[in-house]
Protein backbone atom coordinates (compact mmCIF):
# COMPACT_ATOMS: atom_id res chain seq x y z
CA UNK A 1 0.00 0.00 0.00
CA UNK A 2 0.88 3.48 -0.45
CA UNK A 3 1.70 6.13 2.22
CA UNK A 4 -1.72 7.55 1.20
CA UNK A 5 -3.55 4.37 1.91
CA UNK A 6 -1.73 3.46 5.09
CA UNK A 7 -3.25 7.04 6.30
CA UNK A 8 -6.67 5.85 5.03
CA UNK A 9 -6.09 2.65 7.00
CA UNK A 10 -5.04 3.88 10.04
CA UNK A 11 -7.84 6.72 10.12
CA UNK A 12 -10.58 3.80 9.40
CA UNK A 13 -8.82 1.63 12.08
CA UNK A 14 -9.38 5.02 14.56
CA UNK A 15 -13.08 5.38 13.50
CA UNK A 16 -14.06 1.92 12.83
CA UNK A 17 -12.15 0.21 15.89
CA UNK A 18 -12.20 2.82 18.75
CA UNK A 19 -14.03 5.82 18.11
CA UNK A 20 -16.72 5.86 15.63
CA UNK A 21 -18.59 8.95 17.40
CA UNK A 22 -15.63 11.05 16.99
CA UNK A 23 -17.57 11.93 13.17
CA UNK A 24 -20.88 10.80 14.19
CA UNK A 25 -20.84 7.47 12.63
CA UNK A 26 -23.03 4.87 14.25
CA UNK A 27 -22.20 1.07 14.15
CA UNK A 28 -24.82 -1.67 14.15
CA UNK A 29 -24.73 -4.18 17.02
CA UNK A 30 -21.90 -6.55 14.48
CA UNK A 31 -20.34 -3.10 14.40
CA UNK A 32 -20.93 -2.74 10.51
CA UNK A 33 -21.26 1.07 9.61
CA UNK A 34 -22.40 1.93 5.90
CA UNK A 35 -19.63 2.79 3.67
CA UNK A 36 -21.21 5.67 1.71
CA UNK A 37 -22.11 6.96 4.87
CA UNK A 38 -18.47 6.85 5.89
CA UNK A 39 -16.99 8.58 3.58
CA UNK A 40 -19.64 11.16 3.69
CA UNK A 41 -19.18 11.76 7.56
CA UNK A 42 -15.64 11.36 7.15
CA UNK A 43 -15.38 14.43 4.68
CA UNK A 44 -17.54 16.44 6.79
CA UNK A 45 -14.84 15.98 9.65
CA UNK A 46 -11.93 17.42 7.29
CA UNK A 47 -10.86 13.60 6.12
CA UNK A 48 -10.24 14.05 2.70
CA UNK A 49 -11.02 10.04 1.58
CA UNK A 50 -12.85 8.55 -1.58
CA UNK A 51 -15.05 5.62 -1.81
CA UNK A 52 -12.48 4.21 -4.17
CA UNK A 53 -9.78 4.22 -1.37
CA UNK A 54 -11.98 2.64 1.04
CA UNK A 55 -12.25 -0.14 -1.35
CA UNK A 56 -8.41 -0.08 -1.94
CA UNK A 57 -7.35 -0.27 1.59
CA UNK A 58 -9.79 -3.47 2.27
CA UNK A 59 -9.13 -5.05 -1.45
CA UNK A 60 -5.05 -4.33 -0.66
CA UNK A 61 -4.45 -5.19 3.08
CA UNK A 62 -2.94 -8.21 3.59
CA UNK A 63 -3.43 -8.35 7.09
CA UNK A 64 -6.96 -8.50 6.25
CA UNK A 65 -7.91 -5.63 8.79
CA UNK A 66 -11.31 -4.67 7.40
CA UNK A 67 -14.28 -6.43 5.76
CA UNK A 68 -17.04 -5.53 3.42
CA UNK A 69 -20.39 -6.98 3.75
CA UNK A 70 -21.54 -9.26 0.93
CA UNK A 71 -23.48 -6.83 -0.36
CA UNK A 72 -20.47 -4.32 -0.66
CA UNK A 73 -22.75 -1.61 1.03
CA UNK A 74 -21.27 -2.00 4.60
CA UNK A 75 -17.70 -2.36 6.31
CA UNK A 76 -15.98 -3.09 9.50
CA UNK A 77 -13.14 -3.66 11.33
CA UNK A 78 -11.92 -7.78 11.65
Amino acid sequence: MNRRLTNVSKYLSFVLRHHPEAIGLKLDPERWANVEELVQKANSSGKSITLAQVKDVVTLDEQKMFAFSEDGLRIRAN
